[in-house]
C-alpha cells in the first residue's frame, strides 16, 4: 500500500504588492501567483535566454518588455530585477496586455506572456494550471 502524500505546503506570505496588482489589472490572483511560481525567478535574477535576450527579476520580465516599459513608463530594468512589487506589477500588465491581445482569450495571453510559438505557449500554460492548483 502506498502512504498518502502529506497535505500541501502554505503558500509563502504574499506581499500585498502582488495582491495589488492582480486587482488593479483585473487578474485573479491565483493566476499572477501562479506565473511567478512557473517563471521561478528570485530578487536578483537574470536569465539569459537563447534567443540573446534575458529574462529579469522575481517575474522573469523578458528584454523586450522591459525596453517597452522603460521607454512608455520609465521602468527600469534594474527596478524590475530587484523590487518584487515592480516585476509584479509589470507582470500583471503583460498578462493584461496579453490577454486583451488574444480577444480576452485568458488562457492564450498566459500562454503569450511565455511565448507566441504554438508548442511553448501550450506547454507553459499546463505548468501555469499545475502551478495555479497550490494557491
Amino acid at each position: 500500500m502506498t502512504p498518502a502524500l502529506p497535505p500541501p505546503s502554505p503558500p509563502p506570505s504574499v506581499p500585498a504588492c502582488v495582491m495589488q496588482a492582480a486587482a488593479d489589472y483585473t487578474l485573479p490572483p491565483r493566476a499572477l501567483l501562479a506565473v511567478w511560481a512557473t517563471e521561478g525567478g528570485k530578487p536578483g535574477t537574470v536569465s539569459r535566454n537563447r534567443n540573446g535576450t534575458a529574462d529579469h527579476g522575481p517575474f522573469q520580465i523578458n528584454t523586450l518588455w522591459v525596453t517597452r516599459l522603460s521607454a512608455q513608463y520609465g521602468v527600469t530594468a534594474d527596478m524590475l530585477i530587484h523590487d518584487l512589487c515592480w516585476s509584479a506589477r509589470a507582470a500583471a500588465y503583460i498578462l493584461r496586455f496579453e490577454i486583451n491581445a488574444a480577444g480576452g482569450s485568458f488562457w492564450d495571453g498566459i500562454g503569450h506572456y511565455h511565448s507566441r510559438t504554438p508548442a511553448l505557449k501550450t506547454g507553459y500554460i499546463a505548468r501555469v494550471y499545475r502551478n495555479s492548483l497550490r494557491f
